[in-house]
């Protein structure tokens, strides 16, 4: 089956799921170490946060960096800037962050995402594998279908079943086994060395687009829109609460306000900006406009942090933990998302309207009642 964009989407959607999850950590401080045996789920979140412990369970976790190491009989779901998972994981791994790296073995299937995604030589996934990012390297085994796109493909792996890439650069190394067929959609040719074995055929399949040049602007962009974030939510905690719920009761409006704050704001600028009075008027409300694009973004990304809280019923007793944790994982669902051609910036552009309208009827509502 070939990997169309919807597939890409339900792969990210089964990862934000997965993240939703973190929301109702059990446990939040700076740094956390898990050690012995822990006979249930766990739930987990801090700056640093290192699993040692053999759990009889599943593993949820999120973080700067998250490291996964020994014994878990049901699901890892992680989410951070650098997560490892050396662990025997009995189930499935759903893993997210700027650098991903799968070492140790796992008995169901892998899904993940980031920068930087590395299946190591030592890992072994008993199902199928569907990866996204920039990078990613698949040198372990996999004992179903391998399915990645990518800007970067480096296949050195044993695979039961077909490979499917999608990338501007693939490259199957010498000792690369797959035992079905290699699927490809790429610009250039891939480059296959004389000791990989292709036991099926090898298909080219037209390029469904054109991978962005650079995409570490974006994962920057969105690294400093978290900060931007969390310093917001933390110097204006009522007054973003109240916005985000402002959104939630009234969609609509605040979808209206958006659309018309975005783009008659500046024509009304430019009008102000053609007398000579006008511009004393223009100037401020030229700043404001800039300072409420950022606003109305952070807003969104707050309303989205607080959409998970209320699906797991935490919205109503959220600590300032939890709430920072929320912005957290609304971040990294949106830096998923830009994986995908399209959707990616239209998701964006969408929240911008949602918390830019959003963002203007509660200063107005501020004001009135003051």
């Amino acid at each position: 089956m070939v990997m169309q964009p919807a597939h890409w989407l339900l792969l990210v959607l089964m990862i934000t799921a997965s993240a939703g999850t973190l929301l109702i950590a059990q446990e939040a401080e700076e740094v956390v170490i898990k050690r012995g045996t822990i006979e249930d789920d766990i739930y987990v979140a801090g700056r640093s946060v290192d699993v040692q412990a053999q759990v009889q369970g599943d593993v949820t976790a999120a973080g700067k960096r998250v490291s996964i190491d020994e014994l878990v009989t049901g699901d890892v779901m992680v989410a951070g800037e650098t997560v490892t998972v050396r662990a025997q994981v009995q189930d499935d791994v759903r893993a997210a962050g700027r650098s991903v790296t799968i070492a140790g073995s796992v008995a169901g299937h892998v899904v993940a995402a980031g920068e930087i995604v590395n299946i190591a030589p030592a890992a072994t996934v008993g199902g199928w594998a569907w990866l996204a990012g920039r990078e990613v390297n698949v040198a372990g085994q996999v004992g179903n279908e391998l399915k990645v796109a990518a800007q970067i493909v480096i296949v050195s792996a044993e695979v039961a079943g077909d490979v499917e890439l999608m990338a501007e650069e693939i490259r199957i190394l010498g000792g690369a086994r797959i035992n079905g067929d290699l699927i490809y959609r790429s610009e250039n040719e891939p480059q296959i060395s004389e000791g990989a074995t292709i036991a099926g055929d090898i298909i080219a399949k037209p390029v469904l687009y054109q991978e962005p040049e650079d995409r570490g602007a974006g994962f920057m962009f969105l690294a400093a829109l978290a900060v931007a974030a969390i310093v917001y939510y933390l110097l204006f905690q009522a007054f973003s609460v109240a916005g985000a719920e402002g959104l939630r009761r009234a969609p609509l409006s605040a979808l209206g306000t958006g659309v018309a704050f975005l783009f008659a704001t500046p024509f009304v600028i430019l009008l102000l900006f053609a007398t000579l009075i006008g511009v004393l008027v223009a100037l401020p409300l030229l700043a404001y406009y800039l300072v409420s694009l950022l606003g109305g973004l952070l807003t969104g990304v707050i309303y989205a942090g607080d959409t998970g809280l209320r699906l797991m019923g935490k919205a109503e007793t959220a600590t300032k933990g939890m709430r920072i944790l929320s912005i957290v994982v609304a971040l990294v669902t949106l830096l998923l998302i830009q994986i995908i051609p399209v959707i990616g910036a239209l998701a964006v552009f969408v929240l911008l309207l949602l918390g830019l309208g959003a963002l203007q009827l509660q200063i107005w509502r501020t004001y009135s009642e003051s």
